[in-house]
C-alpha cells in the first residue's frame, strides 16, 4: 500500500511542476514582455568615443543604446567585443575622438511580429543566466535575412575608473531560430547563459537595479526586401526576489493542495481498512464430528456475513444462512460437513462491512486427517 501510495503522490505532483517550466521553478524573479513600441519610435545604437562623449539628444521618441569600444585602449572593464562586432555588422567607423550614431527607424506599416514571453532571472554558479521563453508570430513574410537582436543594457553603468556611460550595452545575442513565414507561431527558449554575463562583466548580485533587455528585429518583409528594424520591444530585467508573479506559483500550489486532499482520502481509507476489517481464523472442533469453527472477530465497523461455501471436494451439511455480527464483537460459527477428506478445507466467505464494501474473503484450514 505505501508503494502504491507513493507513486500515486508523485503521479499528481509531477504534472504540476512539469508544467510549471524548469525556469519558473528555479527563477529568483521574473518579466514580462510588454507590448510591441510604437512605429513611431526609433532605435538609436551610438559609439561613444574615448571620453565617453554620447551622440547628440535625439527626439523623445528615440530609443538610445550606447556601446564602449575602448577598453583595450582605457583599461575599462566594461566589454567591448559587443561593441567592435556591432559596428562592423553596421559598417561604421568608430573613432576615439567622436561619438558614432547610427538610427534604426522602424517600418511604419502594422505590427510586424507578436512577440509575448517572460524573462526568468535564474541564479547559476557565481552569477545569474537569463532565460527567456517566448513565442513569436509574424505578421508578414520574413526574409531570410531577419535577425532578433537582444541586447542587455544598464540604465546608468560605471566602470573602475568611474566612467559613466548611460544605457550601455553589456551583451549581445543574435537570435535567427524563429520561423519567417507569416501567422506561424515559433515558441521557443532564448538564453543568455551566465558565462557571457559573467564576462562581459554583468554583476547582478552587486548592481541589481537599472538593467534593461531590448529585442530589435532587423530584417525586411516580401513587401519591402529593404532590411531595417522591424520591431522593437524593451522589458526592465527584474531582480528581486519578489517581484515573481504569485500566480506563476499557482499550478504547483494547486498541484500540492489537491495531492494532500488525494492524500488525506487515501490514508482515511487506510485507517478505516485498518479499523474495520474483520479477524477470521478457523479451526477444528475438538468434540464434534466434521465441524469446523470459524471465529469472526469485529473491529469498528459492523459486518454481514452474506454467503459461505466450501469448494470441492468439501460438502457441507446444510446451507449457510447470512447473519450479522456487530462492531466489537467476536463470533465462532459451526460448520458440519457431510464427511472429511484429507485436502485442505478450503472457504468461500462472501462479506459485507460498513464503509469498506463487499468482497469474498478466502481460508483455508487444514484438513483434521492430515495430522492422523
Amino acid at each position: 500500500m505505501n508503494r502504491w501510495l507513493v507513486c500515486l503522490v508523485a503521479a499528481i505532483l509531477c504534472p504540476g511542476f512539469i508544467g510549471l517550466s524548469t525556469a519558473q521553478q528555479d527563477a529568483v524573479a521574473s518579466s514580462e514582455i510588454p507590448a510591441a513600441l510604437a512605429v513611431s519610435e526609433s532605435l538609436t545604437e551610438c559609439f561613444v568615443d574615448l571620453d565617453t562623449t554620447q551622440c547628440s539628444a535625439n527626439s523623445p521618441s528615440s530609443l538610445t543604446l550606447n556601446w564602449w569600444s575602448w577598453s583595450d585602449e582605457t583599461g575599462s572593464n566594461w566589454p567591448d567585443d559587443d561593441a567592435k562586432a556591432r559596428a562592423g555588422e553596421l559598417g561604421l567607423n568608430v573613432t576615439q575622438n567622436n561619438p558614432v550614431s547610427n538610427i534604426n527607424q522602424q517600418n511604419e506599416g502594422l505590427p510586424i511580429i507578436e512577440l509575448t514571453g517572460n524573462l526568468y532571472l535564474i541564479s547559476e554558479l557565481e552569477g545569474y543566466r537569463i532565460e527567456m521563453p517566448i513565442e513569436m508570430t509574424p505578421n508578414y513574410n520574413l526574409t531570410d535575412s531577419t535577425i532578433m537582436y537582444i541586447f542587455l543594457s544598464k540604465d546608468n553603468a560605471i566602470d573602475v575608473h568611474n566612467r559613466q556611460v548611460a544605457n550601455l550595452v553589456y551583451e549581445m545575442k543574435p537570435e535567427i531560430g524563429f520561423s519567417n513565414l507569416a501567422n506561424n507561431t515559433t515558441a521557443t527558449t532564448w538564453i543568455l547563459a551566465e558565462s557571457h554575463l559573467s564576462a562581459a562583466g554583468v554583476d547582478i548580485e552587486k548592481y541589481p537595479y537599472d538593467w534593461q533587455v531590448t529585442f530589435a528585429l532587423f530584417g525586411g518583409t516580401e513587401q519591402d526586401n529593404n532590411t531595417r528594424l522591424l520591431s522593437l520591444h524593451q522589458v526592465r530585467l527584474e531582480t528581486q526576489t519578489d517581484s515573481v508573479e504569485v500566480d506563476e506559483f499557482l499550478i504547483p500550489i494547486l498541484a500540492i493542495a489537491f495531492a494532500i486532499i488525494i492524500i488525506s482520502t487515501i490514508l482515511g481509507n487506510m485507517y478505516r481498512e485498518e479499523h474495520g476489517m474483520p479477524i477470521i481464523t478457523g479451526y477444528w472442533h475438538r468434540e464434534k464430528d466434521n465441524c469446523l469453527v470459524v471465529e469472526f472477530t469485529t473491529k469498528n465497523q459492523k459486518m454481514e456475513i452474506k454467503s459461505c461455501e466450501a469448494e470441492l471436494p468439501w460438502k457441507m451439511s446444510s446451507r449457510f444462512k447470512s447473519r450479522f455480527i456487530e462492531p466489537n464483537q467476536s463470533v465462532q460459527v459451526e460448520l458440519k460437513f457431510k464427511q472429511l477428506d484429507a485436502s485442505d478445507c478450503r472457504l468461500n466467505i462472501r462479506l459485507e462491512v460498513e464503509e469498506l464494501g463487499v468482497w469474498t474473503q478466502f481460508l483455508s484450514i487444514p484438513s483434521i486427517l492430515s495430522d492422523e
